[in-house]
């Protein structure tokens, strides 16, 4: 994760090219309720006012402000539940978002956010994800995302700061190892 950036632009064919790879993540019956928002320039400026991150970034890691995009990552239940309702799927009660035991909306558009991660690092860019912590839904309601559309967390991309080095937790607490998170017939 990156948390030094460069003010540089990335190139907006490079941009869409990537958002493109990244929404072909698996999608639960096809339902296709990720969406992508990316912010710049004055909606990027409200992003950090508004949610208190920049704030935080501030104080904490500056470098993520040079950030020159945020992509916000949503996910709306009802391309599901409608999706459920159709003959093919119905029968399961899908069509409450009550009944998913495992609501795949979040799981489709993490799996979404985690291509993007890939394809930014493969690309030789530098991206962060990171929480929205703070009035969320006010800046969504700003930015005209539908009422029902959830947010699932910000990604900062652009260029890395050649000056970037690894930080955060995990330069402080050690990786699990692979038998205590790998269980094999039994937990």
């Amino acid at each position: 994760m990156t948390r030094r950036f460069e003010p540089t632009p990335v190139a907006p064919e490079l941009l869409d090219e990537l958002l493109d790879l990244a929404r072909r993540a698996p999608s639960a019956g096809f339902s296709q309720g990720v969406h992508f928002l990316v912010l710049a320039g004055d909606s990027l400026a409200r992003f950090w006012e508004v949610t208190g991150a920049g704030e935080w970034f501030a104080t904490k890691q500056p470098g993520i402000l040079q950030a020159p995009l945020v992509v916000l990552p949503l996910a709306d239940p009802t391309a599901y539940t409608a999706r459920y309702a159709e003959v093919d799927k119905a029968g399961h009660g899908l069509h409450d978002a009550a009944n998913w035991e495992v609501p795949f909306w979040l799981t489709d558009a993490s799996m979404a956010v985690q291509n993007l991660l890939l394809l930014v690092e493969e690309r030789g860019l530098g991206a962060l994800y990171f929480g929205i912590f703070r009035n969320a839904r006010q800046l969504l309601d700003e930015l005209g995302v539908p009422a029902h559309v959830l947010q699932v967390g910000a990604v900062a991309l652009g260029v890395r700061d050649p000056a970037d080095v690894p930080s955060g937790s995990p330069t402080t607490r050690p990786r699990r190892a692979a038998p205590e998170v790998v269980h094999h017939t039994h937990w």
